[in-house]
């Protein structure tokens, strides 16, 4: 089978990730790798208010996203390392980030047309970070995060997210000011 592959690269086809979703993994129902993909999408985008999720914008050129296969006396495994830089270098998001240090998530990261989804219920990611200094006055500072974990299903691919949780709290929000 011959496979003829368009890859373009300038700058009206750029297709690089620009948001992250992190979600604590015990906001969800139980699901795995088998869950049906219509399901899981229901369960993103119809959290509880009271959920934990890390919403952000990602700076650009600043995400790494790695997603490899090996094998292991199991099975297949998918072995995925994500990290990225959160800023400003504040007590508050230092705060948010210690209630996420090492705990248990699942991450969706978002392109402009897709968003691909890593870790499961059953098989979580577990998040660190790092504070991230710089003697250079200019420099970046801010937190490097990092995501890993090992999965026996690939990642999940979605065309479009739309989180309603986050529609709720805006309309909440401008019912307060009237």
């Amino acid at each position: 089978m011959i496979y003829e592959l368009c890859n373009l690269a300038n700058e009206h086809h750029i297709d690089t990730y620009h948001k992250v979703a992190v979600f604590k993994a015990d906001n969800f129902p139980y699901f795995s790798h088998l869950t049906k993909d219509s399901a899981v999408l229901d369960m993103i985008t119809n959290l509880s208010d009271g959920s934990d999720v890390i919403l952000s914008d990602l700076l650009p050129n600043n995400i790494r996203v790695s997603h490899g296969t090996r094998f292991s006396a199991n099975g297949k495994l998918f072995t995925n390392n994500i990290g990225f830089i959160l800023t400003p270098q504040d007590k508050n998001l230092q705060e948010l980030l210690e209630g996420y240090n090492t705990q248990e998530v699942v991450i969706l990261v978002s392109k402009r047309n897709t968003s691909h989804l890593y870790g499961t219920k059953a098989q979580p990611l577990t998040l660190t970070y790092s504070e991230l200094n710089s003697p250079q006055p200019g420099a970046m500072k801010g937190y490097n995060l990092s995501i890993t974990g090992d999965t026996y299903g690939k990642s999940r691919l979605f065309e479009e997210v739309t989180f309603n949780i986050y529609e709720r709290g805006l309309a909440f929000e401008l019912a307060q000011t009237i």
